[in-house]
């Protein structure tokens, strides 16, 4: 498992004391908004639902280039960044992608290649605009929801879907206690996509199509089988708007040699 950037991470006593604690988070979230013509105030509403993109998508404009990501995939300099556009405009959002957003959308597609190539990144990718918009609406998820059935991080992972992951794979670490591990899905941003990546793949292994795999995700593996067209499932449908519309793009425009590099670094850890 890769070593996690500390760009990614948030305090985590301040995280334990306040599940711990069991502080009630107020049930809608403000967030300032910037744009070139001023400053805006957007309203999101309380839990993040991935099945109603109009709730989610809020004009979040950041005007300030991103700066350098030393990944192994996504080579763009900070210079580079300054010396072109360094912003990226999500047209269903009708917003520029902040310098955290674009970072972990490459962080997500490391990530997932790393497991299971190009085509399971991209779709890890699309999950993380769908489930939180890569981190623009915070890793809380619904508060109305009872605690086993919250989700959590910017992925939204639940911590039963977590256990089975954490049972196959021991190397992401071990935890007693649920509360460790929910601070650890919500501090950790890239334990949170790599969690979500093996589970995307755990789904695919039992149900098969990309787009029950997505409905799995969304609803639970039991209540998925009672989807007759999940192609045409809500949650399908604004995931794959996103890979179309945003993800897709934004790897053609900031991924560069992505693919070559990747699969030039794959070749070389498996000889």
């Amino acid at each position: 498992m890769a070593t996690t950037d500390n760009n990614h991470r948030a305090p985590v006593g301040y995280l334990k004391s306040l599940f711990l604690a069991g502080v009630v988070v107020a049930s809608s979230v403000t967030v300032i908004a910037f744009s070139q013509s001023g400053m805006a105030l957007s309203n999101i509403g309380s839990g993040v639902n991935g099945d109603d993109p109009a709730a989610c998508d809020v004009a979040v404009h950041d005007t300030k280039a991103p700066g350098h990501y030393n990944r192994t995939y996504f080579t763009t300099t900070a210079a580079e960044f300054t010396r072109d556009n360094p912003l990226f405009w999500n047209p269903l959002s009708k917003a520029w992608l902040t310098s955290e957003q674009m970072s972990l959308l490459k962080l997500a597609y490391e990530v997932g290649f790393e497991d299971g190539g190009h085509e399971h990144a991209e779709l890890v990718q699309a999950i993380l605009m769908q489930e939180t918009i890569a981190g623009l609406l915070g890793r809380m998820g619904h508060m109305t929801a009872p605690v086993g059935k919250r989700s959590y991080g910017v992925m939204q992972v639940k911590v039963t879907a977590s256990r089975d992951v954490l049972n196959e794979y021991s190397e992401f670490g071990q935890f007693r206690a649920d509360e460790e591990l929910i601070v650890k899905l919500l501090s950790d941003d890239e334990f949170n996509i790599r969690i979500a990546s093996k589970f995307l793949l755990q789904l695919s292994d039992r149900v098969g199509l990309t787009e029950r795999a997505l409905v799995a995700y969304n609803v639970g593996l039991r209540s998925s089988y009672r989807i007759d067209e999940p192609q045409s499932f809500k949650y399908v449908v604004h995931t794959k708007n996103r890979l179309e519309d945003v993800v897709r793009p934004f790897n053609h425009r900031f991924g560069g040699e992505t693919l070559r590099l990747a699969t030039a670094n794959q070749d070389v850890s498996g000889s």
